[in-house]
């Protein structure tokens, strides 16, 4: 099938019906809003043999409801009603099967959102945006939790050598080079005390050490040492002790954080 020879007039808008086995449900409410903002910028189809329309058959009714007297139209020829039937069927069933990029889409409404305009016209408000970014945030949580605790593969604790002593495990001497220098300063004690805390983040850690002193530990040691993530057993303990919720937490402010610009 080759293209087809198309006619396009402007015509009194009852001299063409809708079809009578249009099963599409369309939004003629959502249809008059972009009509009325931006007129109409495509054509309906109509079959050239019975003046029934084969797409566009909402555009016409919402046109109706409008008050339009005309209406653009492309008309073709049809061999018979069958093959009208079949154009008709898919040109409803090629829509259903397009989706969309979401992220993508949210991008753009976001953008439309804050012009003067905002989203009138598109078939889209305010609700429709918040619910996409929500859908948005959900399915981005859902994905990091499935990442750490199904795709990590957490490594398994044995002894395979000897036990390295605890001051093997961590090197201090830049922390206490730093709070040396603040306990010698003369900021206010509460002051001290926060840079003191802050001071520990120097600490330098050797993981592989750590792994290999892990399994020689009581209960006990070893359980203080899952909860200072400083050994991970359970990747969702991970996530549940908020070791592995960064992602999760920068997304979720950049959406709001876009959104509100």
């Amino acid at each position: 099938m080759s293209a087809r020879e198309i006619v396009y007039r402007i015509v009194d808008i009852d001299s063409v019906e809708t079809h009578p086995k249009n099963v599409r449900q369309g939004d003629i409410g959502a249809i008059s809003e972009s009509l009325k903002a931006h007129g109409q910028y495509r054509p309906i189809v109509v079959d050239e043999r019975t003046n029934l329309i084969l797409a566009g058959n909402h555009t016409w009714k919402a046109a109706k409801v409008l008050g339009w007297s005309e209406i653009n139209a492309a008309f073709i020829r049809t061999k018979d009603d069958n093959e009208a039937l079949r154009i008709l069927i898919a040109d409803n069933r090629t829509t259903d099967l397009a989706t969309y990029d979401d992220v993508e889409l949210a991008n753009l409404l976001k953008q439309l959102a804050q012009t003067d305009g905002g989203l009138l016209g598109t078939g889209f408000d305010g609700d429709d945006l918040d619910e996409l970014l929500s859908d948005l945030e959900q399915n981005a949580i859902n994905e990091s939790e499935n990442y750490y605790s199904q795709a990590v593969k957490v490594p398994q604790y044995e002894i395979v050598g000897d036990e390295p002593s605890p001051q093997e495990l961590f090197d201090t001497n830049k922390t206490d080079i730093l709070i040396k220098e603040i306990l010698e300063s003369n900021c206010p004690d509460d002051i001290k005390k926060f840079l003191i805390a802050g001071a520990s983040r120097h600490i330098i850690f050797n993981y592989a050490k750590i792994a290999e002193f892990y399994p020689h530990q009581t209960p006990e040691t070893q359980r203080l040492m899952e909860k200072s993530a400083l050994i991970i057993i359970d990747a969702n303990d991970a996530i549940a002790n908020g070791f592995a919720s960064f992602d999760r937490t920068i997304n979720k402010l950049r959406e709001l954080d876009d959104y509100n610009e």
